[in-house]
């Protein structure tokens, strides 16, 4: 690993690889209730929709045609230091339509960086753990065990479970899957209450409507945190892609794994070494393509860069393949207007036809699409932008422009420096 790839690595987990930060933001409008338009005819200046944030997870209902997301975080990120704003907030896109608000209640508490699924056999998003700090505030985070269940049809939240008892130990960024059955799996993320001090999770366990129960494990358990996580509905298997040690300081990673749901064994699918692969990256996004047997790859955050390439798995065929391009890095250094550290316009060449880099974002799965959703760019902002990816022809489509975090090009900004 070289030394500049050392210095992204620490700079992008600790929140501090991010470009143009002033302390200000680009407009960022609210919500009025307004109709959002035809979303396939886009790109649309649309105001109804969630506004700019990331740590989010976002679920695909193939019965309603409809991806919902829950909170996230959306707030500012002033002297390169992210200033939490949790949220608790409940989405739903519909392709054709557009975004609408779900009013509610009862929902879970404002968090970030929890775990969630699709239950196929109940149609509904499965939403497990988290963290949150109230806004403004310094120190530790609370981190939860609850576990609660969207319903799709009459979007309505019902509590599963109150993390008491019998339970997995509180984490985030853990991996949740849901079998046909119903039957929903919790898998590692990390314990500690301290940011700066890393505990992981090596468990698993299993709620099977009622109550919990810890599964054992065999194989070779990925221990790691900023995981892309993904679920094989047609192999029963939870996948893990990449991340990070949680040290703070290591290479980012590139293995595939997948854990057997049925046995609780681990395996490895593709080492990262052998064969074409994706470089490593953490906090990337992943999704299985049930119509094409692939697992779709977007995003992450990289030693060097932000991505936006989408890569796809064949797991019959045990191989990667570049489905789209996106940003590549020109070899050119940092420094920009005096900041060693801010990132100049000519660090990348940009593919303009795809979506900004991002990582902790939205990735969704609906027929032949995948969606983009929001995430953080490497412009020291959230995103709050909708894309769709073709994927019989690998293309992107602009659904709804960003108004918050993209750089200077894609803006149509003429700047100095990537973002400003």
């Amino acid at each position: 690993m070289t030394t500049l790839s050392r210095f992204f690595t620490l700079l992008a987990l600790t929140g501090a690889l991010t470009a143009c930060d002033d302390g200000t933001t680009e407009m960022d409008a609210g919500n009025p209730e307004v109709d959002a338009g035809d979303t396939d005819a886009g790109p649309l200046p649309s105001t109804v929709r969630p506004t700019k944030r990331s740590d989010f997870w976002a679920v695909a209902d193939p019965a309603s045609g409809t991806i919902a997301l829950f909170g996230g975080d959306d707030g500012p990120i002033v002297n390169q230091i992210p200033q939490p704003n949790f949220l608790d907030e409940t989405w739903v896109f519909e392709p054709g339509v557009g975004w609408a608000q779900v009013e509610g209640a009862t929902h879970p508490s404002a968090r970030g960086r929890y775990a969630a699924a699709y239950d196929a056999a109940n149609e509904r998003m499965i939403v497990f753990g988290g963290r949150y700090r109230a806004t403004g505030t310094s120190g530790n985070y609370t981190v939860f065990n609850d576990l609660w269940a969207f319903s799709f049809a009459d979007r309505t939240w019902t509590q599963l479970h109150d993390g008491s008892g019998t339970a997995p130990p509180a984490r985030y960024f853990a991996g949740v899957a849901v079998d046909s059955a119903g039957t929903i799996y919790v898998a590692g993320g990390a314990t500690n209450s301290d940011a700066l001090s890393i505990t992981l999770a090596d468990d698993l366990w299993s709620f099977d409507g009622t109550a919990w129960t810890e599964q054992t494990l065999t194989g070779e358990t990925p221990q790691r945190l900023f995981i892309a996580w993904g679920y094989d509905s047609m192999r029963n298997r939870l996948l893990a892609f990449g991340g990070q040690s949680g040290d703070f300081v290591s290479a980012s990673l590139n293995d595939l794994h997948a854990l057997d749901l049925a046995t609780g064994t681990w395996s490895v699918l593709d080492d990262g070494f052998t064969g074409t692969a994706p470089e490593g990256r953490f906090n990337a996004m992943l999704a299985y393509d049930s119509g094409r047997d692939r697992y779709m790859l977007f995003g992450g955050h990289g030693d060097l860069i932000m991505n936006n390439q989408v890569w796809a798995y064949d797991p019959a065929g045990a191989a990667w393949s570049l489905a789209a391009p996106g940003d590549t890095p020109t070899g050119n250094g940092l420094g920009c207007l005096g900041n060693p550290r801010e990132i100049p316009n000519n660090f990348l060449n940009q593919d303009l036809a795809a979506p900004q880099g991002r990582q902790t974002g939205g990735w969704a799965i609906l027929g032949g699409t995948a969606y983009a959703l929001l995430g953080e760019s490497d412009c020291s902002d959230h995103l709050d932008d909708t894309w769709s990816f073709d994927l019989a022809s690998s293309t992107w489509s602009e659904v709804i422009e960003a108004r918050t975090g993209e750089s200077c090009d894609r803006r149509g900004d003429d700047c100095m420096c990537l973002c400003q």
